[in-house]
């Protein structure tokens, strides 16, 4: 039986990780980032992947650095066949890559070669995609660059957020792997290299991301919410406050009301022009208030009132 090691962090990478356990692939190993402290008061918190190779008493690593000798050593000294990634969050050197009789593959969360890097899924809503998915890749030195082997599509939803895309492409790439496996390992798959003149990017999101430009039309704005939705999330400021914007809808215009960021109507939601159209806010947070209702606290607002200022 094949000798696999997963590599995986996030919760993308849970689905993949027990559909080939549950398959009954051989997992060797189980290498995560290191578990890091996270909320407000800092508690050290194990990874989504480390918990199932805990809860499946695998054989888990945990290295500050994935190509290090020492762990480059540990895993030449597994044997494995073959090493499957999935939002690790470290790039293999050549020297990892090199270790597998079958090398290394990825999924990916997006049709390379469109959206190679960090953030494939955001980026696909934001830039108004109507379709994505995973592709199965061999890894090479290069970032998400070496040959497709597989790619599933789906259809993204109009009223898709980063979060509910996420979901959806985590559990099509948990299915794709264990698909994908037995005719890899048969060698029939073909490969298909990349054009790198077709590539785009998704860069790593930032909290700047998600900062509202009112000078694009509604429908940009509305991606940008959805995009960016759990994190890092979407903001503008009202009278200098910062305000999370969570949900919205698009609102059409024959014609302009007021400037962009310009707050028309408190009546039954916050209404904001935009570059073109309008956007009614559903659900917002001010500074470290809770989050609300629009149509509960509307009548906290003055229309008029232009956004985005943060001063």
């Amino acid at each position: 039986m094949k000798r696999i090691i997963f590599m995986g962090t996030p919760d993308f990478a849970v689905p993949a990780l027990n559909a080939l356990i549950e398959h009954g692939f051989n997992i060797v190993a189980v290498i995560s980032q290191p578990d890091r402290p996270q909320g407000r008061k800092q508690k050290v918190v194990p990874t989504p992947v480390a918990k199932v190779a805990e809860k499946y008493n695998l054989l888990l690593l945990q290295p500050e650095s994935i190509n290090q000798s020492e762990t480059i050593q540990k895993v030449i000294s597994l044997d494995p066949d073959l090493i499957i990634t999935a939002a690790y969050g470290q790039i293999l050197r050549q020297k990892i890559l090199d270790i597998p009789k079958y090398g290394c593959v990825n999924i990916h969360a997006s049709l390379l070669p469109l959206y190679r890097g960090a953030a494939p899924i955001n980026a696909a809503i934001i830039d108004g995609q109507t379709e994505t998915g995973i592709t199965i890749m061999q890894m090479d030195h290069g970032c998400d660059t070496g040959d497709i082997l597989l790619q599933k599509k789906i259809t993204i939803d109009n009223d898709a957020t980063a979060g509910s895309l996420f979901d959806e492409l985590a559990q099509l790439g948990a299915e794709t792997i264990v698909e994908f496996l037995p005719e890899f390992f048969t060698g029939n798959v073909v490969r298909l290299a990349q054009d790198d003149n077709d590539a785009t990017y998704a860069p790593k999101m930032t909290r700047k991301t998600g900062k509202i430009n009112w000078q694009n039309s509604a429908i940009m704005i509305d991606r940008l919410i959805r995009g960016t939705q759990p994190w890092p999330g979407c903001y503008t400021y009202y009278k200098g406050q910062r305000m999370k914007i969570f949900a919205a809808d698009i609102i059409f215009q024959e014609r302009m009301q007021g400037e962009p960021g310009e707050l028309l109507s408190c009546d039954g939601g916050l209404i904001i022009q935009c570059g073109s159209d309008a956007i009614k806010l559903k659900e917002i947070q001010i500074a470290s208030g809770r989050q609300m209702c629009t149509e509960i606290c509307a009548h906290n607002y003055i229309p008029g009132i232009i956004l985005g200022k943060d001063e």
